[in-house]
């Protein structure tokens, strides 16, 4: 094979936004993930960020705000803080909502989405979109999104970015290669072998939407289903010749027609879509190619922007540069696209950075912390070592060619318009992603014609990471290049699912398989010890805890196994409050116990401690529980007068700390000061099943549930032994207890003064213990 040396770029990179993989089925590594925003810190005015406007979110849990257009129709400080930073028309102009979508649409996203994924999404109806007065100097810039940052009803703020293309595009020469310079339709390990995919029925991207998100296109070009179609969906198109060419080219990896003629894409039969940033946000654009596409189609963000490492600057060879779920508003929209059933594909961006540099990027990329569901594609060479341009770091799946790709646009390699224009050269992980999104509509249209049902993100992530050529040795991490050889096998094998994955023990599953072989035997290995060998079972989950589930099946001499790890999981968790007792005047303790099936990450515990017995809340404290590692301790509520707290535990704002494996113990310590004047059989109950908007919750990357409350009870210590009603221990107690036990005398108050064994009863035993403390110097009465 002739090695083609790489060649210098022009780039753009880049990356999307889906809207709704559906995947409680998938594993925990990579389940989605929203941690709490952290809030971009501005040194300077960002040159290259469109600080003509600003972002900003408003925070879960208050509502939909009444905003008439010019201010909310809200009452507090804070909400006057916001509508004054608004309204100050020195500084901003105009606001509106930031998704261009219907707030019905985004709803209905919202609400799907949750029940597919088993946790709440973020509610995009929430965006705004502040614009910046002209006149406003950089220091007026600043501080507006610094007070827009520093209001508690705010979530994030930040100026809006300025996507530009990943592409990287190399020097021009003539070149009479077509079809066969395409290097990434080769077999493995030179390419993702497409001719392998064609071989299956779906296999060329079959009933599979794909859309594209950028600039502009060339619908009228011969290989793009014959010139003749009209897809673009929304957003003005960016009348620049790179923006043309750029989307041009993207369109030919995936589906340049199969013809006598040209290129031939990787997918040739995908229908096509595009969504251009020319009018809207790159969040916008990801939720309306999401709404124009249903579960399993495809959407590729080909966009990349000006990142931290250099205060949000362009600096010059994009250098810096970095994926655009980087932004808040982006990510959450790629959230909520995954969580609804799409594939996105996102190019990493071309910016040389390491995603895994926590002084830079803290956990933003850390697939542990914080995960949209895209699939974030880096550049590789024709040897499988990284460009050198690319970013890199765990949060990089897979790599495509990022040089001298063969595909439509440009017309450095033949062409007399752009209607007919070939290029050789075309490049970034502009190039590099196509590839992916290619490999992502074979497997989708193969699966969705064998098993009749979508591949979901996390099950295309396997997919494509099982079945791979691995990446050369080197530093920067840019994952596998995808084989389709054994991922269209794997596929065309078997497959299942199950109608719930997640519950309530006892949890009944129905299974569903199906397979394109001819099978003669079905094994089922549920993860618990339970096993079945019918096609599609049915069974019931009686114990808490996570379990991988395993299919087997035998065709003649053939074997093909699926498992899913972690893919049921089964919930039996339960918050209890425990006893505690103290003398009038004294602290008393009351242990939180937690008992978690699945990792958590968050604990709210509400407590309401009314009745008899006066108490006053002291403090709080984890030491000696599961959660004192947890960096985030606070009472976020306290009403003396309501008798209420309620404290929040969180292992990490910032992904510095592991979740809470499963397990049982105490999560938490109360301490509560006894009255003095508390009288003897006085007790009060120790709630934790909520009050008011406060509710005991557990929370994780899988689910965030209320778990299952039992109360606790203070009371008063008893001083055992001092049986006669007068304070102190005399012999005076020792003949009140004869006198009862013997002679009808009258019984000592309360009771359990007398059971100075501890016994729980008062009988003979007592005495004698008595006795021989007082006399012999034998061990004390018990304590409270």
């Amino acid at each position: 094979m002739k090695t083609r040396s790489p060649i210098v770029l022009i780039a753009t990179a880049t990356l999307l936004c889906l809207l709704s993989v559906s995947s409680v089925s998938a594993r925990e590594a990579f389940q989605l993930k929203r941690p709490t925003p952290v809030n971009p810190t501005y040194i300077s005015l960002p040159a290259d960020d469109n600080t003509n406007e600003i972002v900003f979110k408003l925070r879960e849990g208050m509502g939909q705000p009444v905003f008439d257009g010019t201010r909310f129709q809200m009452s507090s400080t804070e909400w006057d803080r916001l509508n004054q930073a608004i309204l100050s028309h020195d500084k901003a102009t105009a606001c509106q909502p930031h998704f261009l979508t219907e707030k019905a649409c985004l709803d209905q996203m919202r609400e799907e989405g949750s029940r597919r994924i088993g946790q709440a999404l973020p509610d995009l109806s929430l965006y705004y979109r502040l614009s910046v007065a002209e006149e406003a100097t950089p220091d007026e810039k600043l501080e507006l999104v610094r007070s827009l940052n520093a209001l508690k009803i705010v979530e994030t703020a930040y100026f809006a970015p300025k996507p530009e293309l990943a592409n990287i595009k190399t020097e021009t020469r003539l070149t009479p290669v077509w079809e066969v310079s395409q290097w990434y339709l080769q077999p493995a390990p030179t390419g993702i072998d497409a001719y392998h995919g064609w071989s299956f029925p779906g296999g060329k991207g079959d009933n599979v939407k794909f859309v594209d998100i950028e600039g502009n296109w060339v619908e009228s070009h011969e290989d793009l289903h014959g010139g003749t179609d009209s897809w673009h969906i929304a957003g003005s198109k960016i009348l620049d010749p790179g923006w043309w060419h750029h989307g041009t080219a993207v369109l030919g990896e995936v589906a340049a027609d199969s013809n006598s003629f040209g290129m031939t894409g990787i997918a040739f039969h995908v229908d096509l879509g595009t969504v251009s940033i020319g009018s809207m946000s790159t969040a916008s654009a990801v939720t309306t190619a999401a709404d124009n596409t249903v579960a399993g189609d495809i959407i590729l963000i080909e966009l990349h922007s000006p990142g931290p490492h250099y205060d949000f600057q362009d600096i010059g060879g994009q250098l810096g540069f970095v994926a655009m779920e980087y932004w808040q508003d982006v990510f959450d929209a790629i959230l909520t696209a995954s969580a609804n059933g799409r594939i996105v594909v996102e190019a990493a961006g071309n910016g040389q950075e390491n995603y895994d540099d926590t002084t830079i990027y803290g956990h933003i990329f850390d697939p542990d912390f914080r995960y949209s569901g895209a699939v974030m594609v880096g550049a590789g060479d024709l040897d499988h070592l990284p460009e050198w341009f690319t970013n890199y770091g765990t949060r990089v799946d897979v790599h495509g060619f990022g040089s001298n790709v063969f595909t439509l646009g440009y017309g450095d390699l033949y062409g007399s318009d752009t209607t007919n224009y070939y290029t050789a050269y075309f490049g970034g992980t502009s190039s590099a992603s196509p590839i992916i999104v290619g490999a992502c509509a074979v497997l989708q249209g193969i699966h969705q014609e064998v098993h009749g049902r979508p591949l979901d993100y996390i099950e295309m992530h396997d997919l494509l990471m099982d079945f791979s050529t691995p990446q050369s040795p080197h530093y920067k991490k840019i994952g596998p290049m995808p084989n389709l050889q054994g991922s269209c096998d794997q596929i065309v094998g078997v497959s299942f699912t199950a109608d719930t994955t997640i519950g309530w023990a006892p949890l009944a599953v129905n299974f569903s398989a199906s397979s394109g072989l001819s099978v003669d035997t079905w094994t089922w290995d549920f993860g618990d010890g339970g096993i079945d060998s019918i096609q599609s079972p049915s069974y019931t989950y009686n114990q808490p805890g996570m379990f991988d589930v395993s299919l087997q099946v035998q065709a003649g001499e053939d074997t093909r196994t699926a498992t899913k790890t972690n893919y049921v999981k089964i919930l039996a968790d339960s918050m209890i409050a425990d006893t505690g007792a103290a003398f009038p005047g004294e602290l008393v303790e009351l242990v939180i116990y937690g008992r978690n099936s699945i990792p958590i990450n968050e604990i709210t515990v509400p407590v309401e401690y009314s009745g008899d017995l006066v108490l006053t809340y002291d403090h709080f404290s984890t030491d000696s529980c599961r959660t004192d590692y947890f960096e985030e301790q606070n009472q976020i509520h306290l009403n003396p007068s309501s008798k209420t707290t309620t404290i929040k535990l969180q292992a990490s704002s910032i992904g510095s700390a592991p979740d809470l494996t499963p397990g049982t113990g105490p999560i938490l310590r109360l301490f509560f000061q006894v009255d003095a004047s508390a009288q003897s059989g006085q007790t009060i109950p120790i709630l934790v099943d909520g009050y008011s908007t406060c509710l005991p919750e557990f929370k994780g990357d899988i689910l965030d549930y209320q778990p299952r409350t039992v109360a606790g009870l203070a009371r008063l210590c008893i001083e055992r032994g001092d049986m006669d009603g007068i304070a102190g221990i005399t012999i005076a107690d020792l003949v009140f207890l004869v006198d009862y036990m013997f002679s009808g005398g009258i019984p000592p108050f309360p009771l359990e003064t007398a059971d100075v064994d501890c016994s729980g009863t008062v009988d003979i035993a007592d005495l004698v213990y008595f006795v021989d403390w007082m006399f012999n110097g034998g061990p004390a009465p018990c304590g409270c």
